[in-house]
């Protein structure tokens, strides 16, 4: 009889041990996956915020180098976004033919901006500047009028990032003007126009909420006289190649090409 009153004693008390453990447990779990989740969507949030501003920011870049001028700044928040400012380990070699005569070239190191979300952010790759396009447009080196300069894209390399990159070269044919002889008369060439963005970096550094500020610094302008009315314009990024023919008025007797380097300081304060 004692056995057994010992017995009904103890199994209560085994019972409540037991079930208060696995309350516990639960509750832990519960609040480690709910703080987890509530991490992760906060994250997200953050990193959607820095994309859309990097895409505007894409659109100011391009107004301060060929468009108002001065100065554009976008405010990120680094809470748990970071932002990366970067030369790219290859150089953009420019060549522009025209005829016989020796091409004219330049050689720019282009510059990117990236803004990486938190840890338990992911992503997929995508083209997100200009909309509605696919990923080929990075591999579209030369375009023609009309067409942004500035691509922003996403992409998992360890981490969900968003670029910001500006090599793409905009070249198209603008009219007809008159080159003067050494006899005095005039005679019709074709006038073609090439833009290019050369990024440098200024001060940066900074924590919290700080702007991205863009500054046009000068517009260098080059000018090249070609015996042909047409031209190719080539285009060399490391592994990517690209060029354009831009063809003007055939009774033209040859051809002006003036280039356009937009030099854009890139900061932080």
């Amino acid at each position: 009889m004692v056995w057994r009153r010992s017995r009904r004693g103890v199994s209560p008390v085994v019972a409540t041990v037991i079930l208060t453990g696995i309350l516990l447990t639960t509750v832990a779990v519960a609040i480690y996956y709910s703080t987890s989740l509530i991490d992760m969507n906060r994250q997200m949030m953050e990193y959607e915020y820095a994309k859309e501003q990097l895409t505007y920011a894409a659109t100011a870049l391009e107004q301060v180098a060929f468009g108002a001028g001065g100065a554009r700044y976008v405010r990120f928040s680094l809470t748990s976004t970071g932002l990366n400012l970067q030369y790219r380990p290859e150089t953009l070699e420019v060549s522009i033919y025209g005829g016989g005569a020796q091409p004219a070239k330049l050689v720019l190191r282009p510059a990117r901006v990236a803004v990486c979300g938190g840890p338990l952010v992911t992503t997929v790759p995508r083209l997100l500047y200009p909309e509605g396009g696919s990923l080929g447009e990075l591999n579209r080196l030369v375009v023609g009028a009309g067409e942004p300069l500035a691509l922003v894209y996403e992409n998992f390399t360890g981490r969900a990032c968003a670029f910001l990159e500006v090599y793409r070269v905009r070249a198209f044919y603008s009219g007809v003007t008159y080159v003067y002889t050494s006899s005095g008369g005039r005679v019709p060439y074709n006038f073609y126009v090439i833009h290019l963005i050369n990024a440098t970096f200024g001060r940066l550094g900074g924590a919290g909420t700080i702007p991205l500020v863009f500054r046009n610094a000068n517009v260098t302008v080059y000018q090249y006289s070609f015996g042909s009315p047409g031209v190719t314009v080539y285009a060399r990024l490391g592994a990517l190649e690209d060029s354009l023919a831009l063809t003007g008025s055939p009774g033209a007797q040859g051809s002006v090409v003036v280039v356009k380097v937009s030099q854009v300081e890139v900061g932080t304060g």
